[in-house]
């Protein structure tokens, strides 16, 4: 793989930007998804606890990264009218030999101007599972759930 893709999983905190980074774009904007899949475990999953767009009853639900980009992904870079972007607020980082957990708290935007002028449209709690082998850092598991009235983002969460 590209050696500039190795250097970006070296770290744990640049494995997550990276994958912040990535996603970042305005409506249009080609993301690099090769990179971003780079990130993530070929057994990794995705989890987002959302309603269900079938019944709207709110659930876990799985996908791969390679199912992220392929829907997802796609419909970020075609058919949205507006820009994504992800700005973490706050980390809390477990580590325990090669594994690590990490409680990052994010705020979304529309666009760069929206990032630029802290307008954010939600915020939300990602769960990150990463290993380290092979000489770097994998994501195995990303877990999400955004900001509700009924479930604010705990103090904690926000480094307060």
């Amino acid at each position: 793989m590209k050696k500039e893709y190795f250097e970006k999983v070296q770290t744990i905190d640049s494995t997550i930007q990276t994958a912040y980074d990535c996603l970042a774009g305005e409506a249009g904007d080609a993301r690099n998804w090769e990179l971003y899949l780079y990130l993530y475990h070929p057994n990794a999953q995705m989890i987002r606890y959302e309603k269900d767009f079938v019944d709207g009853e709110e659930r876990p639900q799985y996908m791969s990264p390679y199912d992220f980009v392929s829907s997802i992904g796609k419909y970020m870079e075609t058919m949205k009218k507006t820009g994504f972007y992800e700005r973490e607020i706050h980390k809390i980082k477990k580590v325990y030999g090669p594994i690590t957990h990490v409680w990052s708290t994010c705020e979304s935007f529309e666009s760069k101007e929206d990032m630029d002028n802290n307008n954010p449209y939600v915020r939300n709690v990602h769960s990150f599972q990463l290993a380290h082998y092979q000489d770097r850092w994998w994501i195995i598991n990303l877990y999400w759930y955004r900001e509700t009235e009924e479930f604010p983002i705990p103090k904690e969460f926000l480094g307060e």
